[in-house]
């Protein structure tokens, strides 16, 4: 359990935003018998972020660097802990198919990863892939990964169950309390809220889309993207349920989308996870808009033809991309007890209890040094932002 301070100001550690990075950082200090205060400026699930639209795709052959992998295999274990302790499914596993058009290297990518890591796969001729899931029509000559450890999170669930087993664990979560200053001095740290002032012996920021504003100081070369989700009508529902058709990313000129079997609503959800356009977090298109799934439809067109132009529903959710996409995890230059998370580029929820599990390391170690590929180092950050 966590360790009872006599200040109820005073906590182990504060999480400046308790999205899906802050919740999973107050879970693993829960682990390390630290208590937390959690502050959140919205209610604690909701759709203003990146973790709004239902599911996120979880894939542990990483087309976007090997290095992720043991990250991934990492946090999948932790979703399944999580699953044991709460007694409610997380993680739903369907398999997953990476195609690529010629000149698109998405899914030999991804066989590269699953290659240096052992993981198993099929690479598949398009007819064959497309005899075992018929409600795709693959042309030819695309590539086809399949990769049967592949699948998809509930974020809802995933999100109340790690609050729930932080707070067994000492945590003390705040809805609606956004901060509006924070600082480290003496050893300690400080968050200015409307309804008081806390204090910690550390700081973990996690502010997703508000990071660029919380950690300004930093000068963190990242920008916010509005990304919309669709749930477009099919032909016959029951071709398209978990145990018969899975996760797809299909990468072409249509751009790089993706898509769910049929869980929860009747309708298939699939969006683009290219492009976007930057966007002010306060001043976003929360409303989509008629023609934004175009090329949506143009993939489904001619991959999976029982798609129709029919919305179900649809949603708004924002991306904080850093130039190179990687994420970065790592500590205050200045301040050894203040440590963040930011710019997780649209790829990042499925790793969040092992993310978290960083954060808490570094937190409890200050000499707990970051993954070299996800350092805030590895910027051209000038001093005066990033050292004074």
């Amino acid at each position: 359990m966590g360790t009872t301070l006599p200040n109820p100001n005073h906590y182990d550690a504060i999480v400046l935003g308790g999205g899906t990075m802050g919740t999973a950082a107050a879970w693993a200090l829960g682990r390390r018998g630290l208590t937390s205060l959690i502050l959140e400026q919205f209610q604690h699930v909701h759709a203003m972020g990146s973790h709004g639209g239902d599911t996120r795709v979880i894939r542990h052959a990483y087309a976007e660097s090997p290095e992720y992998v043991p990250l991934v295999l990492r946090a999948d274990q932790l979703w399944q802990e999580l699953e044991t302790e709460s007694g409610q499914q997380v993680l739903i596993r369907c398999g997953g198919l990476e195609l690529a058009a010629p000149g698109y290297d998405h899914a030999r990518l991804a066989r590269l990863s699953a290659d240096e890591h052992g993981l198993p796969y099929e690479w598949l001729p398009a007819s064959e892939a497309a005899a075992r899931w018929p409600a795709f029509r693959i042309p030819d000559d695309w590539d086809a990964l399949y990769t049967p450890s592949t699948g998809f999170l509930l974020t809802e669930p995933a999100l109340r169950g790690m609050a729930e087993a932080a707070q067994r664990l000492g945590a003390t979560l705040l809805e609606h309390t956004p901060a509006t200053a924070w600082g480290s001095d003496n050893g300690s740290v400080w968050v200015e809220t409307a309804s008081g002032r806390y204090e910690a012996g550390a700081l973990v920021i996690t502010a997703g889309a508000w990071a660029g504003a919380m950690l300004a100081d930093f000068g963190l070369p990242i920008h916010v993207r509005r990304k919309t989700l669709w749930w477009q009508e099919v032909d016959d529902v029951s071709r398209y349920q978990p145990d018969r058709f899975p996760v797809f990313i299909a990468d072409s000129s249509a751009g790089e989308i993706y898509g769910f079997p049929i869980y929860g609503e009747p309708a298939l959800k699939i969006a683009n996870h290219a492009g976007g356009d930057v966007v002010d977090v306060e001043t976003v298109d929360r409303q989509t808009r008629p023609g934004e799934n175009r090329d949506c439809l143009e993939l489904a067109s001619h991959l999976i033809p029982g798609v129709r132009p029919a919305v179900h529903k649809s949603a708004v959710c924002l991306y904080t991309m850093t130039p190179d996409t990687d994420f970065i995890v790592d500590r205050d230059p200045r301040s050894t007890n203040v440590v963040f998370g930011a710019g997780f580029s649209g790829h990042g929820f499925k790793f969040a209890p092992a993310i978290g599990e960083l954060l808490a390391d570094m937190v409890a170690s200050p000499t707990a040094a970051p993954i070299p590929r996800l350092s805030l180092s590895r910027f051209d950050l000038a001093p005066s932002t990033a050292a004074t």
